[in-house]
């Protein structure tokens, strides 16, 4: 706890300074013998004193320091610990990346790989209601098509949409496309995982930053590679299924995966100055004993 202690709003500390500089004064205006000082020897001029053992233990002067100091330590927001932010996000965000290429044509999956590709993400999106997804489409080339957005509706629509006709060149550039994922996270600063939905993927690629997912838009014949390959790259593989229990499955994996990060996101500093306050308030009330004032 004391490794983690620290102030939220250090400069209000800067106010001990004209603090200290006030007391200073009203101090030097409260001391009656101020005078008799200069001209006096201090052992004679504390032998002619009476009274001066009959002061009150608590001093205004006294209290007005203790009162200022506590003030300026509670704006200065001390803090230890951490607590979740009510504004954070339920769910973890999400980059789909769809392959969008001439292979992704072919019927081993019906109706087809790539509209089998989009019922799937149409039941995730469903299942994830609320949360952040983004889509990018990969073929030789990478592309944002959505960034990160709560309306699913929208994603759906541009899913659909995609065809291998309307990518610049053809090809398999998923290095690209998770760089230009993990970009999009970084923009928004979300937390999150990168979902490919793909049919073939390349065993020399390294995921070693945002947990990857991939969706295999194979048939049986070509499960096992994709798996392989997958496995190699550090990324987690789930096969396609004729019902939702690849979606289900994922969904878990995804949300499992951002309760894991270490990361502080979404959390903010306690404020522990608001424990000052009550003592604060109780001080202040020896100011409406009669004849209590400084200077």
């Amino acid at each position: 706890m004391l490794d983690a202690f620290h102030f939220i709003r250090p400069w209000w500390l800067l106010l001990f300074i004209p603090t200290v500089i006030l007391l200073s004064v009203l101090w030097r205006q409260q001391d009656s013998l101020r005078a008799w000082r200069k001209i006096m020897d201090p052992h004679l001029l504390e032998a002619l004193v009476t009274g001066e053992s009959q002061q009150k233990p608590i001093r205004p002067i006294t209290l007005l320091a203790a009162l200022l100091t506590l003030s300026i330590l509670a704006l200065s927001g001390p803090t230890w610990s951490l607590e979740p932010s009510p504004f954070a996000e339920d769910q973890s965000a999400l980059v789909i990346v769809l392959k969008v290429t001439p292979s992704m044509e072919e019927q081993d999956v019906q109706p087809s790989r790539a509209e089998r590709a989009v019922q799937k993400i149409q039941d995730l999106l469903k299942l994830r209601s609320g949360a952040r997804t983004a889509l990018v489409a990969y073929s030789g080339s990478a592309h944002l098509v959505m960034p990160l957005t709560k309306d699913a509706g929208i994603i759906n629509s541009f899913a659909t949409d995609l065809t291998p006709a309307i990518m610049p060149s053809d090809g398999n550039d998923a290095a690209a496309a998770y760089a230009l994922a993990e970009k999009e996270l970084t923009r928004a600063k979300a937390s999150g995982s990168i979902l490919f939905i793909t049919d073939a993927l390349s065993d020399s690629l390294e995921f070693s930053g945002t947990p990857v997912q991939v969706l295999g838009m194979v048939g049986p014949d070509g499960v096992e590679n994709l798996k392989s390959n997958t496995e190699a790259t550090g990324a987690q593989f789930t096969p396609l299924s004729i019902d939702d229990t690849d979606i289900t499955q994922l969904n878990q994996r995804i949300e499992t995966s951002f309760q894991s990060m270490p990361s502080d996101e979404g959390n903010h500093w306690r404020d522990q100055g608001y424990w000052l306050l009550p003592l604060i308030a109780l001080l202040t009330l020896f100011w409406f004993r009669p004849g209590w004032k400084v200077g």
